[in-house]
């Protein structure tokens, strides 16, 4: 029982964390900014392609830091000293890991709302969010106030065994046409 119960975690992207996991992540959080820079790399793609700028993983253990380094810059380096709150801070999103893409318009577009861009892991299309971005609004000489759509941020919520510790790509499509995309390594991610 217990070699098939470590076999189910072992396939998970993040088996459930224990206190030396959360410990690290909250170290991470209290580390230096470099460091924490160097971290958060091997989550974040800048894509060269003028549309599909950057492309983003959040696992639970990474979702952690994040929370922990807000805490921080709050004033609040309490949180990154006991795992309780930290505990309670991962639980609504555990086994969850969060994809991001920025998409960005030509800035002659004339959207009224953004295209129905999805992001897609492996081959499977995912329930993808979209907000809309706008530039600062500004005053039109009618006195009308007028802000143009300057591009959208796609968000997915993915259970995280969809991952399998192994090299995934993730990509944004519109119409079914690859708009932009990049591999990780999800053996490599923490």
């Amino acid at each position: 029982m217990r070699l098939l119960a470590a076999a189910i975690l072992g396939s998970l992207l993040v088996s459930p964390m224990d206190g030396a996991e959360i410990e690290r992540a909250l170290s991470i959080a209290r580390g230096r900014d470099a460091e924490r820079q160097q971290f958060h790399r091997r989550y974040i793609v800048d894509l060269p392609g003028q549309t599909v700028t950057q492309i983003e993983v959040i696992t639970e253990f990474r979702r952690l830091v994040i929370i922990a380094e807000e805490h921080v810059l709050r004033g609040d380096w309490m949180f990154t000293r006991g795992r309780r709150a930290a505990e309670d801070a991962i639980k609504p999103l555990r086994g969850v890991v969060t994809v991001k893409a920025q998409v960005r318009f030509n800035p002659l577009n004339t959207f009224v709302d953004s295209p129905a861009y999805s992001l897609v892991v492996g081959t499977d299309v995912v329930n993808t969010q979209l907000t809309p971005q706008f530039a600062v609004p500004f005053k039109a000489r009618d006195g009308k106030t007028l802000s143009s759509l300057i591009g959208v941020a796609l968000e997915a919520a993915i259970p995280a065994g969809h991952f399998e510790q192994s090299v995934k790509t993730i990509g944004v499509v519109l119409d079914g046409k690859d708009v932009g995309h990049s591999s990780y390594d999800f053996s490599k991610l923490d």
